[in-house]
């Protein structure tokens, strides 16, 4: 019987074997392809082999449908075959390297954009990526750290000299997923009732995420608002942001465009209190 230590490896070696253990044990030589009824007992009923199976295929379903559930609309958009022969070409590229599933897809949109592997769902779905790369914003968004948002009554307490100098920071919940398709309708269908969505047509554009409340939230940003929550992410002062607006707008528009938006930022719990 091998050690403890030794034992375990072999069987995560097994069990998570693209192949299946039959295939990963076949390919093997040697003592080490035939120790298996050394530390496996196998009955009239169920071979060794069998039975380790059973734990390969659980493995494999409960990755698969924690895939499933993180990535709703690209799951339902692809189909449960197609999400399924997705989830096992990204498996075999990227097996989970934590022991926590919540961390299972981090990699998915890059696969999708990117590995050789993923070239068959890029043709049928060219908008995967996108989809993905958004539906996992939503889930690192609600999962970010937590933070007092900025108040109503912290600006009006905010003498008018500093303003120009005055620098707002993110909730840490905030994203903001660049997407090539429109992606966003995909998954408001999905969140709907659960459907696909229509015909996805290319759409460059960016999306916001953030937490309110428990709950997650996203919509499209137009071209000025995005240019701004861009700017205030880099840690712009206000007073950039005003002249931002104004490049568009003109210099008598520009402040009080800038504080509607922060005003609709501070509504929606977007920012925190100024450093």
């Amino acid at each position: 019987m091998p050690e403890l230590a030794a034992l375990q490896a072999r069987i995560w070696q097994l069990v998570t074997a693209p192949s299946g253990v039959a295939s990963a044990l076949a390919e093997e030589s040697g003592a080490e392809a035939g120790d298996l009824a050394g530390w496996l007992a196998s009955d009239a009923r169920v071979p060794a082999v069998a039975r380790l199976d059973v734990y390969a295929h659980a493995y494999f379903q409960r990755i698969h449908d924690v895939l499933a559930e993180d990535f709703g609309a690209l799951h339902a958009n692809l189909g449960s075959d197609g999400f399924h022969d997705l989830a096992t070409a990204f498996l075999c590229v990227h097996p989970p390297e934590r022991p926590s599933l919540r961390h299972a897809g981090d990699r998915l949109a890059g696969f999708l954009a990117e590995h050789r592997a993923a070239q068959p769902f890029r043709e049928r779905w060219p908008f995967a990526a996108d989809l993905a790369h958004f539906e996992r914003a939503l889930t690192d968004s609600f999962d970010a750290p937590d933070a007092a948002p900025l108040r109503a009554e912290d600006l009006a307490s905010i003498p008018p000299d500093d303003w120009a100098e005055l620098v707002l920071e993110l909730h840490p919940s905030v994203r903001l997923p660049r997407h090539r398709y429109a992606v966003l309708p995909l998954r408001e269908a999905w969140d709907a009732d659960g459907a696909a969505g229509l015909p996805v047509a290319i759409e460059p554009g960016q999306a916001l995420v953030w937490r309110a409340r428990e709950r997650t939230y996203y919509r499209l940003l137009d071209g000025e608002e995005a240019e701004l929550l861009a700017a205030l992410q880099r840690g712009a002062r206000f007073g950039e942001l005003c002249e931002l607006v104004a490049a568009r707008l003109g210099e008598e528009e520009a402040p009080a465009r800038a504080a509607g938006w922060l005003q609709g930022w501070v509504s929606a719990g977007l920012v925190t209190p100024p450093r």
